[in-house]
């Protein structure tokens, strides 16, 4: 926490205070948007970034012209794509942040059957791509686990695969059009 807090101070200890430039510091979702943006070849583009959770964003949606990068909307923790991603590493026995690579080869293997349950029980997904997972089902906000025992199962795998589908695609149509107003 000492280091976070005094950053700059750390960087300048480590670069021999070397750099005489300014410091900015950018939140976690602004940073993947534009590392997407930037680089690529498009002078506007409708932007959306998923992962487990930046400082409190988890999913951001906004656009990107010549030189500006806007986020529009996003999604907070504890709902959380990539942290539904992580329970079911967990679930499935592997080690989070780790074991993730494995749940996504396991997914070929197996049937989507529980995909329906999942997104009837876990996820409620909003028209307009936005969505609430159900927390009774998660320990990852108020514990040290993800979920309950591990249960390994390639069929979770890949049901758990199916779930964002709709999600991002709604979440891209919001984009889409929200970029097209401007």
């Amino acid at each position: 926490l000492k280091q976070k807090l005094w950053l700059p101070r750390e960087m300048d200890r480590g670069l021999d205070k070397k750099y005489k430039g300014r410091y900015v510091f950018t939140e976690h979702h602004e940073s993947h948007a534009a590392s997407a943006f930037f680089p690529s070849p498009f002078d506007e583009a409708a932007i959306m970034t998923l992962d487990g959770v930046g400082e409190w964003a988890t999913t951001s949606l906004g656009t990107g012209r010549g030189r500006e990068l806007t986020l529009h909307q996003e999604i907070r923790f504890p709902h959380s794509l990539g942290l539904l991603y992580s329970a079911f590493t967990y679930y499935l026995g592997f080690k989070v942040n780790s074991g993730e690579y494995k749940v996504m080869g396991l997914a070929p293997y197996g049937e989507p059957r529980f995909a329906d349950l999942i997104l009837e029980k876990l996820v409620d997904v909003k028209p307009d791509g936005s969505f609430r997972l159900d927390q009774s089902y998660f320990t990852y906000a108020t514990g040290l686990t993800m979920t309950g025992p591990a249960r390994p199962s390639r069929h979770c795998s890949v049901s758990r695969g199916a779930i964002p589908k709709p999600i991002v695609s709604r979440n891209f149509i919001w984009t889409s059009r929200h970029r097209s107003r401007r």
